[in-house]
């Protein structure tokens, strides 16, 4: 098996040298990677051997179960996953419907890295969390989670089963934590991260609340100027019209919320937002900064670079841009840096790239790449705020123009009328 010697840095900034044996350049980069290495030089050497060590599976934190997991029963929770098997996530008929918020994931999760970091037993701590969880489903899938680690299975077998309430990259993190042993670090980091993907949802709820509000207020002057000009009939037909309208637009969410689960569907979706004037560029902005604060969390919790790009393109809530994303993915294994992999992409700005050379330079990816996120954030907020100012300005001049024509129809009968009458009069 060829040799070849390599500069890395580890997470710590350090520079490391040595010599390793793989089938080649890629292969050695991902043997590095695997051992939170992050090379900066691979060469072929002659002549020269290396002992490539194994180093043995460290069990997590409060982990009172068998190292190793028994045989598979026929019955009862699922063995540990395969890496190829975390992709087959499900279809369901109301995607939206998972009965488990982000909040209170939030809250599981920052509540089980305080109970594994204080050696409270695995068992012990979810069957406690299970005890003091409001929502029904998430006590449910917390007791079940109990049972299976009591029986010897991983923590995130179970989470694998629930593709609605655990996201992959959740499932992944947990993976890792356990492989790792630091699944206390690795619920941190994932409370940390929801709780910001809440905040960005709270922003961008804010900037639309505007909208809403006008949209409601111009239904409501519309069915009063309807009810006030042609009376019961003509309200009547108005209120018609607009149920017709709610039914249709609810039906057209519901489809479109249903086939967003299916690749292809989405990404063409997708691709269609991107190319929207001004909208375009916010979802651009919010979607690389979710790719970047996901490949944060998940480098700095030992996961590969390769598979932590794979897992946070999937995680950025954008189809096209995961599949640019992915497409660009597979020269990491080949030695290209994340810099050279961003930039061939066309996603970020020349000063975020920068700020990933820096971290792939200095050894502190994790670090930068939140802090690439907080840059792509704070610029789609500005981007956002003015974008929703725009759209209110519209909508309320759509509004006032409705009103007109309601206003001008309304005059224009009375005025006819008046004119009919005095000309019935006259004659």
């Amino acid at each position: 098996m060829p040799t070849y010697s390599y500069d890395a840095r580890d997470l710590s900034g350090n520079v490391l040298s040595g010599i390793i044996e793989a089938d080649a350049p890629g292969g050695a980069a991902a043997s590095l990677r695997e051992q939170g290495l992050y090379p900066s030089r691979i060469e072929r050497v002659n002549n020269a051997s290396v002992a490539v060590v194994t180093p043995p599976r460290v069990p997590e934190v409060g982990y009172s179960g068998p190292l190793n997991p028994p045989t598979v029963p026929t019955s009862g929770p699922p063995p540990p996953l395969s890496d190829g098997e975390s992709s087959a996530r499900g279809i369901s008929l109301v995607p939206w419907l998972s009965g488990v918020g982000l909040q209170d994931l939030a809250m599981m999760y920052r509540q089980m890295s305080t109970l594994f970091d204080a050696g409270v037993p695995m068992v012990q701590a979810l069957s406690t969390l299970s005890e003091q969880t409001r929502g029904g489903k998430l006590r449910a899938i917390l007791q079940e989670c109990a049972g299976a680690v009591g029986s010897g299975y991983p923590l995130s077998s179970v989470m694998f089963r629930y593709p609605l309430v655990f996201t992959t990259l959740q499932y992944e993190m947990i993976r890792a934590g356990e492989t790792s042993g630091m699944l206390d670090l690795m619920c941190r980091r994932l409370a940390g991260y929801l709780e910001r993907e809440i905040e960005l949802r709270r922003k961008l709820k804010r900037e639309t609340l505007y909208q809403k509000i006008v949209g409601f207020v111009a239904s409501l002057v519309i069915l009063l100027l309807a009810a006030l000009v042609g009376g019961m009939p003509m309200f009547l037909q108005v209120v018609a019209l607009e149920a017709g309208v709610l039914a249709a637009g609810f039906g057209v969410w519901w489809l479109a919320r249903f086939l967003y689960q299916f690749p292809q569907l989405a990404a063409a979706w997708d691709g269609v937002k991107l190319l929207i004037p001004g909208l375009g560029g916010v979802v651009r902005r919010y979607s690389t900064a979710r790719f970047c604060r996901a490949l944060g969390t998940l480098y700095s919790g030992g996961v590969n670079l390769t598979k932590a790009v794979e897992i946070s393109a999937r995680a950025c809530g954008n189809g096209a841009i995961s599949q640019r994303l992915l497409a660009n993915a597979s020269a990491l294994n080949y030695g290209e840096g994340l810099s050279g992999m961003l930039t061939r992409s066309g996603l970020l700005s020349p000063i975020a790239v920068q700020m990933a050379r820096t971290g792939e330079q200095t050894g502190s990816l994790d670090t930068m790449m939140e802090k690439v996120a907080d840059y792509l954030e704070d610029e789609a907020d500005v981007k956002a705020h003015q974008l929703a100012t725009g759209f209110g300005v519209a909508m309320s001049l759509l509004a006032g123009l409705l009103v007109l024509i309601i206003a001008i129809t309304f005059f224009t009968g009375y005025f006819n009328a008046i004119f009919t009458g005095a000309d019935k009069f006259g004659g």
